[in-house]
């Protein structure tokens, strides 16, 4: 009976420090932690394949990456400008985090230029266009949500936008 005992304490014990030490290792159920280098390395893959397949990036003063798909007309996105605009959000790997599509019957959203909080990134990408430009926006993680993510973006997770300026409406004088 002690024996029983022993072992059953024993087992408990075991089954007890397991759990705790998993829940202490800080990688959620076996995922690595992901780190500036990870995303820099997925990063370059990512635009050493774009680049191999034949597409012109450039680089914005602020270090977004963007492949212009089609010029617009008139001038570029101004503070105080009413935007109509189309995107899709995707995490490198393909996977779609969001969409105008998701929010708006017609798929475009209509906000103020610089009225409305968005990622550094995101921002710099939107004053590269003008009416009727489709751009590409490779965004690293220093200009989007860095070493924390937010909700399905992951730390250190650079982000892919592709956007098509439907309008561009300066401020009424």
């Amino acid at each position: 009976m002690k024996y029983a005992v022993r072992s059953i304490a024993l087992s408990l014990l075991i089954i007890t420090m397991f759990n705790v030490s998993s829940c202490l290792k800080g990688d959620d159920d076996g995922i690595e932690e992901r780190t500036l280098e990870m995303e820099m390395e997925e990063l370059d893959t990512f635009l050493i394949t774009l680049e191999a397949r034949g597409y012109d990036i450039d680089t914005s003063d602020l270090g977004i990456y963007y492949i212009l798909q089609a010029e617009g007309e008139g001038p570029l996105a101004q503070a105080g400008d009413t935007l109509s605009l189309e995107y899709t959000g995707y995490l490198l790997n393909g996977q779609i985090f969001d969409a105008s599509a998701y929010h708006y019957p017609d798929s475009t959203w209509e906000f103020v230029f610089k009225e409305v909080l968005l990622i550094e990134g995101f921002d710099d990408g939107i004053s590269l266009m003008n009416k009727g430009a489709e751009i590409d926006m490779i965004i690293p993680s220093e200009y989007a949500y860095g070493p924390f993510g937010n909700g399905p973006i992951g730390p250190y997770t650079s982000l892919l936008f592709v956007t098509k300026m439907h309008d561009i409406i300066p401020p009424s004088e």
